[in-house]
C-alpha cells in the first residue's frame, strides 16, 4: 500500500481520525475531505485536508476511497428534518464524489462506502448474515439508500463494499463514551426488558476490516463488520459493569426511553440485531477483540 493515495469522507469523525492515523502509519498518502479544513488540519496533523473536490487533480489518481461521511443518528430526537439531515449527509456525499471520479482519467481501484447493521431492520434471535433478509425501519430505508448510491461506482470500473457497521467501541469518544458516565456513576442498566441484541466491534478490529478489504480483492458487496460474539443489552450492562466495578441497578422502562428519545428508542435502543460477520471469517479475517469483556477491559483499563 505505500505511496498510493486513499481519500477519506468523514476523517474528523471517530473512526475516521483513526483510520487516517492509521493509513499513514502504513505509508498511504491520506487526503481527508471536510467541511471544515482548519479543525481536520488540528485533528489530523499531517494529512492533507480539503474542502471541495474541485482542489484534487483529475489526473492524479486516487486509489482508495474510504467514504464514513454522515450525520449521527443518536443525539438529538428524530423528526422529518432530522431524518433529511441523516440522508442528506450521506447521500449527497456519496453523489459528488461518483460525479467527480466519473471525470477523472483513472477511478480508484476499491470505494469502501459506510452502511450499518441497521440495514436489516428491527429482528429478534435470527442470526443475521450478510444474506439476510431485512424488516422494513427508517434504519433500513437509509442503509440501503447509501448503499445503492454507492453501487454506481460499479459502472466505474471500482470493487465497491458496503461496510455494516455494529456499534463501535473505542476510547475518548463514541457510543461507549456517551455509556460511561450514567455507568461509572453507578446508574447504568439495562434498556427496557435487555433482550435486544447488540452487535458491536472494537475500534481497532474496525479499522482492521477496513484495510482487510482494501487489500482482499474477493470482497465486493456487503460485509458486516461487528464481532462474531453479539450480546444482549443485559448482558453488555452487566459487562460493563463488571469492568467498570460499578453496580447496574437503574433499568430503563421503554415508556421511559420513547419518552426520552421518541422513534429513535424503538429503532435504536429498544431493538437491535445478532449480527454475524460470515465474509469477513471466512475471508481470514482475525478479529483482535471477539469477546466484549477483552474488548472492554483494554478501553477502559
Amino acid at each position: 500500500m505505500d505511496n498510493k493515495t486513499v481519500l477519506v469522507t468523514g476523517a474528523t469523525g471517530f473512526i475516521g481520525r483513526y483510520f487516517c492515523q492509521s493509513a499513514k502509519a502504513r505509508g498511504l498518502h491520506v487526503i481527508a475531505l471536510t467541511r471544515n479544513e482548519e479543525k481536520a488540519r488540528d485533528r489530523l496533523p499531517g494529512i492533507q485536508a480539503v474542502e471541495d473536490l474541485q482542489y484534487l487533480s483529475k489526473t492524479k489518481k486516487i486509489h482508495y476511497v474510504i467514504n464514513l461521511a454522515g450525520e449521527a443518528l443518536v443525539g438529538e430526537r428524530w423528526n422529518i428534518p432530522r431524518k433529511q439531515q441523516f440522508l442528506d449527509s450521506r447521500i449527497g456525499v456519496t453523489d459528488k464524489l461518483f460525479e467527480f471520479f466519473k471525470g477523472v482519467d483513472e477511478p480508484p481501484d476499491v470505494l469502501i462506502s459506510g452502511s450499518a447493521v441497521g440495514y436489516y431492520g428491527p429482528h429478534y434471535d435470527k442470526v443475521l448474515d450478510e444474506a439476510a433478509k431485512p424488516h422494513e425501519s427508517f434504519s433500513h430505508q437509509l442503509c440501503m439508500a447509501w448503499e445503492h448510491c454507492a453501487a454506481r461506482f460499479t459502472q466505474l470500473g471500482t470493487r465497491v463494499c458496503y461496510l455494516r457497521t455494529g456499534i463501535v467501541l473505542g476510547p475518548d469518544d463514541g457510543a461507549l463514551g456517551r455509556m460511561l458516565t450514567p455507568f461509572k456513576l453507578g446508574f447504568g442498566g439495562r434498556l427496557g426488558n435487555g433482550k435486544q441484541w447488540m452487535s458491536w466491534i472494537h475500534l481497532d478490529d474496525e479499522v482492521a476490516l477496513i484495510f482487510h478489504c482494501l487489500k482482499r480483492s474477493d470482497i465486493t458487496g456487503s460485509i458486516n463488520g461487528s464481532s462474531p460474539n453479539p450480546v444482549t443489552n443485559m448482558k453488555f450492562s452487566q459487562t460493563l459493569g463488571k469492568v467498570l466495578s460499578r453496580p447496574v441497578l437503574f433499568p430503563m422502562a421503554p415508556a421511559v426511553a420513547r419518552l426520552l428519545f421518541g422513534e429513535m428508542a424503538d429503532e435504536l435502543l429498544l431493538t437491535g440485531q445478532r449480527v454475524y460477520p460470515r465474509k469477513a471469517l471466512e475471508s481470514g479475517f482475525k478479529f483482535s477483540y471477539p469477546e466484549l469483556q477483552q474488548a472492554l477491559e483494554q478501553i477502559l483499563k
